[in-house]
């Protein structure tokens, strides 16, 4: 049974980070976020708006080495989701990112009650 938290993180990656510096700008914003972990048990969903020129500067397959690297040294980081922008959010927008960030979270909460307390695959009957 998992007796920690499931929370949340919505990060908006600056309009100034390139994709030469966007591995450090994630492993420290990440690393924070994992810092904030008040036991072992704590889930992390973390949800991370960069540009698309970011993104397309580093091709899927760096993107993908990049993530990984983060979430493998980041126990409690469960699910980093990367949102590809045009253009920087508003701060209307981020109130929006964080709102349905709480829907998914909540989703994935009812998903693991409804299991029992374990967190696993979704079942293909879905």
């Amino acid at each position: 049974m998992i007796q920690g938290q499931f929370r949340s993180s919505i990060l908006q990656v600056p309009a100034d980070v390139t994709a030469l510096r966007f591995r450090g700008y994630l492993r420290k914003e990440i690393e924070a976020v994992q810092a904030s972990a008040q036991s072992a048990e704590d889930i992390f969903v973390v949800r991370v708006f960069v540009l698309e020129k970011v993104l397309f500067g580093l091709g899927a397959k760096k993107v993908d080495s990049i993530v990984q690297g983060v979430v493998g040294k980041c126990p409690n980081i469960q699910r980093i989701e990367l949102e590809a922008l045009v253009r920087p959010l508003t701060a209307d927008e981020m109130q929006e990112a964080a709102a349905d960030a709480q829907a998914t979270l909540q989703a994935l909460s009812d998903r693991v009650m409804a299991s029992g307390g374990k967190l696993g695959p979704t079942s293909g009957a879905d």
